[in-house]
């Protein structure tokens, strides 16, 4: 008996131990950025009921909440990828835990106009592209993609069609549309076909990490604009004619863009082509105008801790609402570069939304605004590694879900039924109570973009469950061959 249980231990430990590690902690790995521990343990419940540490500045609070996603990484530690939603007084709504869903990375996030969100994730190193319930958290459809690597966006296009980037890793790079009623690929654009913008000398190492292509948005009917971040430029590309329109940037002149991140087009209110670039390495945020044919850049903001930003929205009250990946926070700066709203988002988040205000950028440029100019940002919360630690703490052991609550919902799937616009109001209660709603609300039952439900699975311990049902298995088995000796 004794030779029986000991090796079924042994492996109930490696089967428990790794899913364990990987729902609520880090994954350690070699070269974890200094500065932040190894893992991270906290599973009680009762870290809800404590002040909630994710709350930086607190200025002003808009009147939505606001919705990120982290992609979950900590230097070398592969930490829990998540979406997350935070009232305007910074109290968490809920989050989604994509780890628990046996997820690796969160990318994108886009509020359909059914109220669930659209987000492209990598499982088992393909793409998987989830339609998520706002009310549940749930998981109400999925589709796979086995031949796109690692899509870091994707948008509903056309009422019935995503238009998706991939980073397939082996030289062909592309961007392609995707029909969801005939469930095919319908158009592609491989960057290799076109040697004469993104030639294969430069970049990345060519059949690696080659364009990095990392954002596509429909700019226009036919025009799809893209960021390549390797190249450092954004093009516009014609859907019909796969000509290049317009570029702005160009490769190794980092003084313009310095591998990019989700850029936003927009116009001015003369029509005046507009684009804000979350400006990675060169850890500032910038827009441009394009007038004559000539990209000429109108504002900046800079400092004050911004530290290789991911993604800018410019919001209808004129403030941008970034974030921030390698300081892990949320930020809301107005023209002049003043903290309003900041909140901590351990680790690495990737995109931000402000429910109720559209997809992407929805409010005036800054030459509209008559605010123009380099300016630094100031007024940040003075945190630290400890507070950013807490704050990875309270939301990996988070126990609701909901993403969105029912007032906002109802204005995002009926219009008619608020008019509501993001304006804000000074802060009297920042981090205030989390959890969910004090109504109680049947769950969304509109109908799926993606079409292909999932019988409302989500983020689940599923790894855990069938762990501990191999080792009941083993210990089944074990006992069965004793009775037979």
């Amino acid at each position: 008996m004794r030779r029986t249980l000991l090796p079924t231990a042994m492996v109930a430990l490696l089967l428990v131990v790794p899913v364990s590690a990987a729902v609520g902690g880090a994954v350690a790995v070699p070269g974890a950025e200094p500065g932040f521990a190894d893992g991270i343990a906290a599973t009680d419940a009762a870290l809800q009921e404590r002040p909630n540490p994710c709350v930086g500045t607190m200025e002003r609070t808009p009147n939505q909440s606001t919705l990120f996603s982290i992609q979950g990484a900590r230097g070398g530690d592969k930490t829990s990828a998540m979406v997350v939603s935070a009232r305007p007084n910074g109290s968490i709504v809920g989050v989604h835990n994509d780890t628990a869903a046996g997820r690796w990375w969160s990318y994108d996030i886009d509020v359909l106009p059914n109220g669930n969100i659209l987000q492209p994730t990598t499982q088992s190193r393909h793409t998987v592209i989830e339609e998520i319930d706002p009310e549940t958290g749930e998981h109400v459809s999925e589709r796979d993609f086995p031949e796109a690597f690692d899509t870091h966006d994707v948008d509903l296009i056309n009422g019935d069609e995503l238009l998706v980037n991939d980073m397939s890793q082996d030289g062909e790079d592309r961007v392609f549309v995707y029909d969801l009623s005939r469930e095919e690929v319908v158009w592609e654009y491989y960057f290799a076909n076109y040697s004469e913008h993104y030639p294969e000398s430069g970049g990345g190492e060519f059949g690696g990490d080659w364009t990095h292509n990392n954002d596509v948005e429909q700019i226009s009917d036919g025009t799809f604009m893209v960021s390549v971040r390797n190249f450092d430029k954004v093009v516009a590309i014609d859907r019909e004619t796969k000509d290049v329109e317009w570029t702005l940037g160009e490769d190794d002149n980092t003084t313009i863009l310095h591998e990019q991140h989700n850029p936003d087009y927009f116009e001015g209110e003369d029509g005046t082509p507009t684009v804000i670039v979350a400006d990675s390495l060169n850890d500032r945020v910038v827009e441009y105008e394009r007038e004559d044919g000539q990209w000429n850049r109108t504002w900046v903001v800079r400092g004050g801790g911004l530290n290789e930003p991911r993604d800018a929205d410019r919001l209808p009250n004129g403030n941008t609402l970034i974030a921030d990946r390698r300081a892990h926070r949320i930020v809301e700066v107005t023209p002049e570069g003043d903290v309003v709203w900041e909140m901590y988002s351990p680790f690495q988040p990737y995109d931000v939304e402000r429910v109720g205000t559209g997809d992407e950028s929805s409010g005036p440029t800054m030459a509209d605004a008559g605010a123009t100019g380099v300016v630094e940002a100031t007024g940040s919360a003075d945190f630290d590694t400890a507070d950013v630690e807490a704050c990875y703490d309270y939301l990996t052991s988070f126990e609701g879900s909901r993403l969105i609550p029912d007032d906002e919902l109802a204005a995002i799937t009926d219009p008619s039924s608020t008019d509501t616009i993001d304006t804000e109001s000074e802060s009297d209660t920042a981090g205030g109570s989390d959890g969910g709603d004090d109504s109680e609300t049947e769950p969304n039952e509109s109908e799926s973009v993606l079409g292909t439900p999932t019988d409302a699975s989500g983020p689940t311990p599923l790894g855990t469950v069938l762990a501990l049902a191999a080792v009941a298995a083993l210990f089944v088995g074990a006992l069965v061959r004793l009775r037979r000796r």
